[in-house]
């Protein structure tokens, strides 16, 4: 057979493929039952990317944002994760006896959100390290109610009960990629901010 024949039929042939895998990845998602897994994937791997930038950025947040001495960074991030853990660990009992009370996750899972959200906007705005150890703590009580209904969400909105150990570690994939992903997607981003910090320094001379 001709090289040159061969490669545009293998192209056609991949075309066809990927479309194929496109078309039926649409077909899936337009059923319900895989399109709320869907949200439900969507929606852990956003909030765990959150967290991810977070713990991924903290101390270089407390000397740069905060203003901390280089040697006071290692205690008030153990004092940040203690506050953290404390609201976590209270919150997620009462968050997973109250859903199953009133039979319902996705109203606690959009609160959740919303606490996390406006924890990192307290830690946005913290001028010292009370502000930062109350954003800690907020953040405690949204990821505590996530955690503790989320699991329960997920397991109501399986698609297919025989292939329940293959759906949760595909789910898997959105708790540990952003831990992979937070330090390439800041990169430029932190580059960019010290650049205009630079520029900004530069033209006030």
């Amino acid at each position: 057979m001709d090289p040159q024949r061969a490669t545009p039929s293998r192209s056609r042939g991949a075309t066809s493929a990927a479309f194929d895998g496109v078309r039926r990845l649409y077909v899936r998602l337009s059923d319900r039952v895989y399109r709320d897994f869907a949200w439900a994937f969507a929606s852990r791997f956003l909030l765990v990317t959150a967290y991810a930038f977070l713990v991924t950025y903290q101390a270089y947040y407390l000397l740069d944002q905060i203003g901390s001495r280089q040697g006071d960074v290692p205690h008030q991030v153990y004092l940040g994760t203690l506050a953290q853990s404390v609201a976590l660990v209270v919150t997620a009992p009462l968050s997973g006896t109250l859903s199953d009370h009133v039979g319902r996750r996705k109203i606690f899972v959009a609160s959740a959100a919303v606490i996390y959200a406006g924890a990192l906007i307290v830690l946005a705005t913290a001028t010292g390290v009370g502000g930062y150890l109350a954003g800690m703590a907020v953040g405690g009580l949204g990821f505590g109610m996530y955690t503790a209904v989320d699991l329960a969400l997920v397991v109501d909105v399986l698609p297919d009960a025989g292939s329940a150990a293959k759906d949760l570690g595909v789910l898997n994939i959105a708790g540990a990629l952003p831990f992979a992903l937070a330090p390439w997607v800041l990169i430029p981003l932190v580059a960019y901010a010290a650049h205009g910090s630079v520029r900004r320094a530069a033209s006030s001379r």
